[in-house]
């Protein structure tokens, strides 16, 4: 049987992160112990020289990886919406049981098996790899947060990072449903769409694409 392990820094904010994963993890196991919603699956964990190791079942490449191995070709659209569905399917479930992940990103989504086939696209004059198996899990539990809980200020990757995060105006659960929608666009364009390190500069992107703000959001 072969196993992820992960291996965490004995440093204190990182140890902190880490047993606060190990206990959202349990708790998901013991909630879906079959993984029906798509969260990986923790199997064990132990201490070893003051390292917190996670013992996950293996997984495939992320869908950030198979994007950048691929070239940074989009996904097909039959195939962004089979992901689609099983992410929106495991955040649901997440956020039915009180709790954000608050770090969704491509990265963070990995596909069970990444085995692929390579079809030559006569259109483009390109070989491209094709997926045989579509099935994916939400993974890094790490910064998940319990809705009673304390929200800290700043949550999410900044490319896939909420509005109301950015303005510091509290978040909950749709900050998860932002950064789902930030991914999926990602998919289908093969490139992040909010490329940006700056907030001002980034909230004017989101207005470019989308329009002005709320009212109530900027007040």
């Amino acid at each position: 049987m072969h196993v992820a392990i992960k291996i965490v820094k004995s440093v204190g904010r990182y140890q902190k992160a880490a047993r606060s994963e190990i206990q959202v993890l349990e708790h998901l196991n013991t909630l879906d112990p079959s993984s029906t919603f798509r969260c990986v699956q923790m199997l064990e964990w132990f201490e070893h020289h003051g390292h917190v190791c996670i013992v996950f079942e293996l997984l495939g490449l992320s869908t950030y990886e198979f994007i950048k191995e691929n070239s940074f070709l989009p996904f097909s659209i039959e195939l962004i919406r089979k992901m689609a569905f099983q992410i929106c399917q495991s955040i649901n479930f997440l956020h039915h049981n009180k709790l954000t992940h608050t770090d969704l990103k491509p990265e963070n989504i990995l596909f069970v098996e990444s085995d692929y086939i390579v079809k030559y696209n006569c259109k483009m004059r390109r070989d491209e790899r094709t997926l045989k198996n579509s099935d994916i899990k939400v993974v890094d539990f790490g910064s998940a947060t319990y809705d009673n809980e304390h929200h800290s200020t700043l949550v999410s990757t900044r490319h896939y990072r909420a509005p109301e995060v950015i303005l510091a105006l509290g978040w909950s659960q749709p900050c998860d449903v932002w950064s789902i929608g930030c991914i999926l666009i990602e998919y289908y364009l093969g490139f992040t769409v909010f490329q940006t390190h700056d907030s001002k500069e980034h909230l004017a992107m989101m207005e470019r694409i989308l329009g002005p703000l709320p009212v109530h959001m900027i007040k």
